[in-house]
């Protein structure tokens, strides 16, 4: 895989303050995580929830991709404590650098936020007048310092806003070494603009020649081009340049350098989509590779621990093998044995160490006690403060030992072994942990039918109440099961007609999260009518509380069983890629659909366990279909469980397995 870009540029940056400030101006910051990455602010935008990813060094965007954990640093702490439930205000690109300043304001004091997408990169917050009140990191540069109370200062400028006179810009182009260095060097604009400027003004077979070579109307004609890319980067367009299955890079101008010389496929969205899919995809080729550093780095441990037990082992074996054949040897030769060790006693006991010599004693260490002689062309020794018999149990204690450690270490070694082999498989394995992007609609229950129409639930009240505002139509369809606390459930209809089957897949959903599961019904009846059916407004004299409706002409009954399936769902998209989603329904949209899919029905299996049960299935068949093992989705699947739980079926589903090239 070979990403072109590892952060956004100084274009980048411009596009997207330009595109989003106004999106993002009067946001309310409701909460601050830390990520692996990043830095996550929850933000509230007149009514709609929104995610800012801030990582300095690398970017600053919004996503719809929600990090699988969450964790609270020191910096994060003094975000929720400092910064939560303050207001953004006055988003700005200062210099022509790769820093974006905000403010944030709460309970009348001003925070400024600098947001350094530089190499070493800090976000540093100051008070309105700049002094220094926290920081992600805290450094001595070498020409600055990031300390507390002192004076925000930014890394030393490099490169020439396009705004600047064109004689100032040529001015400072002219000092270049080549065409592209310059552009780079004195410009500031990274290498793969500089080519793209240049192939724009016909320049790009004369890349390499120096400044003083090109004539001036050139170099002018680089300069009007130079801004009109600038003018093209805000106008919203996000582009993505694919190859073999992999983004190497995204732009806010239509990259034609790749389009047309590399030959690249470029993909339309927008610009913010864009930054977000290519770091996503940067962050999973990133979780990949530690993965398999660390892998690699467990298998090289493991095969140097498998180094030393052999060693080990062959001297345990060679140690067992001297005292086997010594032992052989004795008990063969005891009776010369024997008489050896007598006269060796008697000979020094009566003219001491110096004559053993006549019982064929080789050496002997008196200091020791030990005399060593040959038997059978080897040589074997003994010691004389001990009996003949006690060494021979000695000897035989010690060879039972070095089996039992010789049939242990082995045992340890096959299990080294197999570790390897479980290390090694794992290389083999697709881990699959990449985010899936969110929707509108996600933020309620939402299933779709086995002929692909949305379908959308309320969690609660206040979501009734807004479903039934904004979305229900005349001729959708609206369903409710028949008991207090069941949620306002709307099939969007759109412009074709949806068969009894798309109805009762939509009454599962408006049945399984009603009070009836947490009750431990069996069955439910679930009505149903059109849109224009449904009214807000109470009749005379009376009062609708929030979230209540009424309900006028003829109503349609299913009985409905409170069986729910859980699955895997693939999902390909020309923008996102392929992702998996967890995904619920009727019992015969997860199979038709999914990967995997477990069928659940009110019981006695609580939340916990019924995530981890409910997760481990949906793991176990998705990987047996696809050989790709999925991760970071428990708690996902925990969110969509309607309450406590039996599981009833699980297996393979009929959805796709792979999305095609």
């Amino acid at each position: 895989m070979f990403l072109i870009k590892k952060s956004m540029d100084v274009i980048d940056i411009y596009a997207w303050i330009t595109l989003y400030r106004e999106a993002l101006t009067n946001c309310i910051i409701d909460n601050a995580y830390r990520s692996k990455y990043y830095w996550l602010l929850k933000l509230r935008c007149k009514g709609e929830n929104r995610l800012l990813k801030i990582e300095p060094s690398q970017r600053i965007h919004l996503s719809q991709n929600e990090p699988s954990s969450r964790s609270i640093d020191k910096f994060t702490s003094y975000l929720r404590a400092h910064v939560r439930d303050g207001r953004i205000n006055n988003i700005s690109q200062p210099w022509w650098e790769r820093i974006v300043v905000f403010e944030s304001i709460k309970r009348g004091e001003v925070l400024r936020h600098y947001i350094e997408i530089l190499p070493r990169g800090v976000w540093v917050i100051t008070n309105s007048e700049n002094r220094i009140l926290y920081a992600s990191r805290f450094e001595e540069f070498k020409d600055r310092v990031i300390k507390v109370g002192l004076q925000y200062t930014p890394p030393p400028l490099r490169g020439l806003s396009p705004l600047t006179s064109s004689e100032d810009l040529l001015k400072a182009f002219l000092t270049g070494k080549d065409l592209v260095r310059s552009i780079v060097s004195e410009w500031g604009l990274p290498g793969y603009v500089a080519e793209e400027l240049l192939l724009r003004t016909g320049l790009y077979e004369d890349k390499n020649k120096r400044p003083s070579e090109v004539s001036r109307s050139d170099l002018e004609r680089l300069i009007e081009e130079y801004r009109r890319l600038l003018a093209e980067s805000i106008q919203g367009h996000g582009y993505l340049v694919r190859y073999e299955n992999t983004y190497e890079l995204y732009s806010a101008f239509k990259p034609r350098l790749f389009e047309e010389v590399y030959e690249r496929e470029i993909i339309l969205t927008d610009f913010n989509n864009a930054v977000d899919v290519y770091f996503t995809e940067l962050e999973l080729y990133l979780d990949l590779e530690e993965k398999r550093r660390q892998l690699e780095e467990a298998l090289r441990a493991q095969k140097k621990r498998i180094e030393e037990q052999l060693k080990r082992i062959e001297e345990l074996k060679k140690e067992y093998e001297e005292i086997n054949e010594a032992l052989k040897a004795i008990y063969e030769n005891y009776s010369h044995v024997y008489n050896v060790f007598e006269c060796i006693l008697r000979v020094k006991n009566t003219r001491g160490w110096s004559a053993l010599g006549e019982c064929g004693v080789l050496r002997a260490d008196q200091k020791r006690g030990l005399v060593c002689f040959v038997l059978l062309n080897r040589e074997v020794c003994f010691n004389i403060r001990k009996s003949l018999e006690q060494q021979i149990i000695e000897l035989e204690k010690r060879r039972g030992e070095l089996s039992e450690k010789i049939k242990r270490a082995e045992e340890v070694l096959t299990d080294m072994e197999k570790s390897v082999f479980k290390i090694e498989e794992e290389f083999k394995v697709k881990i699959y942990s990449k985010p899936a992007p969110k929707f509108w609609f996600e933020k309620y229950r939402w299933t779709i039918t086995r002929s692909g129409f949305l379908v959308i639930a309320g969690k609660d009240s206040s979501q009734n109440e807004a479903i039934v505002k904004k979305y229900l139509g005349n001729s959708d369809i609206f369903l409710h099961a028949d008991i207090h606390g069941a949620p306002a459930t709307v099939l969007i209809r759109g412009s074709r007609d949806p068969s009894m089957e798309d109805i009762f897949d939509a009454a599962v959903i408006a049945a399984c999260y009603s009070k009836a599961w947490k009750a431990g019904f069996s069955y439910i009846d679930v009505y149903w009518v059109w849109g224009n059916q449904v009214s807000k407004a109470p009749p005379p004299g009376e009062y609708l509380s929030k979230g209540a409706f009424m309900v006028y002409g003829e109503r349609h009954y299913l009985k409905v069983p409170l069986v729910l399936g859980v699955g895997l769902k693939l999902y390909c998209d020309q923008v996102y890629g392929d992702y998996i989603k967890v995904f619920v329904g009727s019992p015969q949209v997860v199979k038709q659909f999914s990967l995997s899919y477990v069928l659940i029905t009110p019981g006695d299996m609580n939340l916990d366990d019924a995530k981890t049960e409910v997760t481990k299935k949906l793991v176990e068949n998705a990987y047996r279909k696809t050989s790709v093992m999925y991760t970071n989705i428990e708690e996902n699947v925990k969110n969509m469980l309607p309450g406590s739980l039996r599981i009833i079926e699980s297996g393979i589903g009929e959805g796709l397995s792979k999305c095609e090239d």
